[in-house]
């Protein structure tokens, strides 16, 4: 998927979640942004796709005072998780976790509760 694409989907799936977006960084297949919420957190989001496949992400949830709430990714450094190489760090980086939510649609989910 073309990072421009993306961006364009992002955009309609979440213009109602978010306060406002910025783009970070925009390549042909790499994509960085920052969605802010009304509370004043704000999710750092990372995409490199190949093709139609995501290949690495990153999607970091901050406070207001930008300290970690959850931070989500795939680097493959932390092998004894399970779920391998997707995993979270809760509250700190050195809190990892295992973590089924692999896509952003998935970490919105988590962050945006039904009311």
């Amino acid at each position: 998927m073309l990072a421009v694409d993306r961006l364009l989907q992002i955009e309609t799936l979440f213009a109602a979640q978010v306060a406002r977006m910025v783009v970070i960084e925009l390549d042909e297949e790499l994509l960085r942004l920052v969605l802010y919420f009304e509370d004043g957190s704000n999710l750092r989001v990372t995409e490199q796709w190949n093709g139609d496949a995501l290949s690495r992400y990153s999607y970091y949830w901050l406070t207001a005072e930008n300290e970690l709430k959850t931070g989500w990714d795939n680097a493959s450094h932390h092998t004894r998780l399970q779920n391998f190489p997707h995993h979270k760090h809760v509250g700190r980086q050195a809190s990892m976790q295992p973590s089924f939510e692999t896509t952003l649609e998935d970490v919105m989910q988590a962050i945006i509760k039904p009311s």
